[in-house]
């Protein structure tokens, strides 16, 4: 039953274990301390003493249970993975406005049958037309962030047909003698083209062009923001669990105290037996109370374990429970209490808790969607335009000599392509859907505003509470002990009862306990306002930087 009664008292522990965002902020805390979450895999820490001494010795080692968490606690690696990923994927977006070289090779070897315009050019009779073809093709291709895409390219071929193995003949006609024939053979051509094409309505800009990557990009901001948010977060479990530590510890003290009251007691009683002045009863009370206390240290006893084992789960890389942990610290004056109204926490809160900054990403992603949604309703029209060059010889390298001789001007063509589907039901439903999913991530931040200052309200209120809370368990501890001295006089004189005096003993060590509980209480609250505020880390001199890098489209 005493058990459970301790178990009662301390009911808030269980409330530590499900407090979601926690962070501090520590005035008296001299040493700078700069939390740097490199990307690279590992958690930089610098830290800059200050001139003076902290005024406490035990301030600092909180802190380095954080810093220990920082560097080992698996959630935060996953969450900073989960950056990595999401950085990478803006790499990934970026992709299709690398330029591309494109090569080919290819040797074609075609028989048909022969066609007048063959049988022209050849001047054979043959039923069968062959031709061997050797092309190659070299290029490249680059797609813009305006939409237009462009590529030059070269294709250089050699061709042997009935034309080309065709020989020189002589002919006389109008007094003169002509040669006749090809004027290579084989043939070799070379022809250099620049395509360019601009989309004017459908895919036009940078705000259809790079919707991945901005969504990419937005997935960076959001992931950075969890990161931070599950930082702070493993920042506050691991102090909140450190004060348990020392409420355990302390209440480990309190508990052996009431034992050796006891054993004192007991002792008492057994001399005032032997002297007449009490019955057996009163010393088997005494002994009864000496049991119970004892039990009461190994629960106290228990409860420190099950701390010191939550507190290495949060900060060991791996599990070890033999590792010798030795709490001298404490938190007091660790955190300043909050003496600002909730207006001004309310508006502070708004600005920079990184869960809440988190959901209102999702609004930016939202009006990227519907942007391009209403972008592909547009029908496709392009502007196209090319510019080539051709030349033929005896070779390559002839082919490529022979450009622009004769005074031959570049080809070159202009023109536009449009495209249209007939039936453009399924892209004005992705435009409703685009604008249904905007409007339920902008209800959604109403939601989550809604439920931030709501939160913050009762943690404003839970916090005054404890402070009210202190005062009154202090009285109640100062009147226990003055109660258990007036009755140990009161003993001695005779005028009371051993029964009377165990009473005040269990009052007296439940009183010690509360206290303890009460301040843990209010260190717990406090930092559940701090977080709900945003400052934590920034108040705790913690300077946490997710170390983004969001790849940029030029």
């Amino acid at each position: 039953m005493k058990l459970a009664k301790q178990r009662i008292v301390y009911a808030i522990s269980k409330t530590f274990d499900s407090i979601e965002n926690e962070l501090f902020m520590n005035k008296r805390l001299l040493t700078k301390v700069s939390l740097i979450l490199m990307l690279s895999g590992h958690w930089l820490v610098a830290a800059n003493e200050a001139a003076s001494p902290a005024p406490d010795g035990h301030t600092h080692e909180p802190i380095a249970w954080v810093l220990r968490g920082l560097e080992n606690n698996f959630g935060l690696r996953i969450d900073r993975s989960a950056l990595l990923t999401s950085q990478d994927r803006v790499e990934v977006t970026l992709g299709e406005f690398v330029t591309r070289f494109v090569s080919q090779a290819r040797f074609s070897r075609s028989e048909r049958r022969q066609n007048r315009l063959e049988f022209n050019q050849s001047g054979q009779v043959a039923d069968i037309f062959d031709e061997d073809v050797l092309q190659l093709r070299v290029g490249l291709e680059q797609q813009f962030t305006s939409g237009a895409r462009a590529s030059i390219s070269n294709v250089s071929s050699r061709t042997v047909n009935p034309t080309t193995r065709r020989g020189l003949e002589l002919s006389q006609a109008g007094g003169g003698i002509t040669i006749q024939g090809p004027a290579f053979s084989p043939e070799y051509q070379s022809i250099t083209v620049l395509n360019v094409a601009q989309p004017l309505l459908q895919g036009r800009g940078s705000r259809a062009t790079l919707a991945e990557n901005r969504l990419a990009r937005i997935g960076v901001d959001e992931a950075a923001l969890r990161v931070r948010a599950s930082a702070e977060r493993l920042i506050g479990q691991i102090l909140v669990t450190y004060a348990e530590v020392v409420f355990a510890r302390e209440n480990l003290k309190v508990k052996e105290d009431a034992v050796r009251l006891a054993e004192n007691l007991v002792g008492e009683n057994r001399r005032r037996v032997e002297e007449g002045m009490m019955s057996p009863i009163d010393v088997t009370q005494a002994q009864a109370r000496r049991a119970e206390a004892m039990e009461e240290v190994v629960s106290a006893r228990v409860f420190l374990l099950e701390r010191i084992n939550r507190l290495l789960g949060l900060t060991q890389r791996n599990f070890d429970s033999s590792e010798s942990v030795n709490i001298t610290g404490s938190v007091d004056h660790l955190i300043p209490g909050v003496d600002a109204d909730g207006v001004e926490v309310a508006r502070y809160a708004l600005m920079t808790n990184p869960a809440f900054l988190a959901i209102l990403k999702r609004a930016e992603v939202e009006d990227v969607r519907l942007a391009f949604a209403r972008d592909q309703v547009l029908p496709r029209l392009d502007l196209e335009g090319s510019l080539g060059l051709n030349g033929l010889g005896g070779n390559f390298r002839d082919s490529f000599s022979d450009y622009g001789t004769d005074n031959r001007n570049p080809d070159w063509s202009v023109g536009l392509t449009f495209s249209v589907p007939l039936d453009r039901k399924a892209e004005r439903a992705q435009v409703r859907i685009a604008n249904r999913a905007k409007e339920q991530a902008l209800m959604e931040i109403k939601q989550a505003e809604i439920q931030l200052l709501v939160e913050l309200e009762n943690a404003l209120q839970e916090y005054r509470a404890t402070l009210e809370r202190i005062e009154f368990v202090k009285e109640s501890v100062r009147l226990a002990e003055e109660g258990l001295r007036s009755e140990e006089r009161r003993l001695a004189s005779g005028v009371t009862t051993s029964y009377n005096v165990l009473n005040q003993q269990r009052d007296l060590s439940f009183a010690r306990t509360r206290a303890l509980a009460a301040n843990v209480e209010s260190f717990s609250a406090l930092v559940q306002l701090y977080l709900i505020k945003g400052t934590l880390s920034q108040m705790l001199n913690l300077e946490l930087n997710t170390g983004r890098q969001v790849a940029l489209a030029q």
